[in-house]
């Protein structure tokens, strides 16, 4: 018990750093401040695009790999399980980029708001330009959501394979499976695969397959799982 309340605490502190303090309290919410000062003091118009999400997009993703290759030997030393460690890591890990996602649109939502009370015509930088059009506070949290949750399983599978079979053979890996795809493009072989997606309505798929991103990344957090469960204390190297 002592063990778990302590792998808890070391990820929560952990997520808490890298979700909160460094992307909102020292990054966006100043950024954000920036952003309604130049509309105040400058007027911008309709050629302007204010972006407050890059920050929380790169920090979930560097949290995904940074924040578990540093708790791993802590956790371990304390007398944590690597079991328990991958369960409460992606319990709280989740739980964080939702809560992260939430609060970063809802900053979004007060510019957006106050522009338009200016009068201000400059637009958001987001995904949701290019799927759903005008802005939409539920569409573009879920977008965001959808997004984040991307950013931070799919790096950490790629993480855990690196972690377990080293950085040649991941990229001998890598190397064959880009090998595999252009054989069967250039083979003709994805012909039919390739006219089916360009056919495709993206307009009205547009939600549907930001969907399917996030549904990846819990794909990829439970492929990372038995690959890391019985993980040696330190990665592979070059030599190994």
């Amino acid at each position: 018990m002592n063990s778990l309340y302590g792998t808890i605490r070391l990820v929560s502190e952990d997520a808490l750093y890298f979700l909160g303090k460094m992307v909102f309290l020292y990054i966006t919410i100043p950024l954000t401040v920036f952003w309604l000062l130049i509309g105040y003091i400058f007027g911008i118009g309709n050629d302007v695009v204010a972006s407050i999400s890059g920050p929380a997009y790169f920090f979930i993703m560097l949290f995904s790999i940074g924040g578990y290759k540093s708790l791993y030997p802590i956790a371990i030393g304390l007398g944590s399980t690597r079991v328990q460690l991958l369960k409460v890591f992606y319990g709280i890990g989740i739980l964080a980029v939702v809560m992260s996602i939430i609060f970063l649109n809802v900053l979004q939502f007060i510019l957006k708001t106050v522009y338009l009370q200016w009068e201000i015509g400059a637009n958001i930088l987001h995904p949701g330009i290019f799927l759903v059009g005008d802005y939409h506070f539920f569409a573009y949290l879920w977008i965001d959501l959808m997004f984040g949750l991307f950013l931070f399983g799919v790096p950490f599978l790629l993480y855990s394979i690196n972690f377990r079979l080293g950085m040649r053979k991941s990229i001998i890996i890598l190397m064959l499976l880009s090998i595999m795809v252009m054989f069967l493009y250039y083979g003709g072989y994805l012909n039919n695969s390739m006219e089916w997606f360009l056919g495709l309505d993206l307009d009205a798929l547009g939600m549907t397959l930001i969907t399917l991103l996030g549904l990846c990344s819990i794909g990829a957090l439970l492929l990372s799982y038995p690959i890391l469960r019985n993980a040696p204390l330190k990665a592979k190297t070059r030599k190994d």
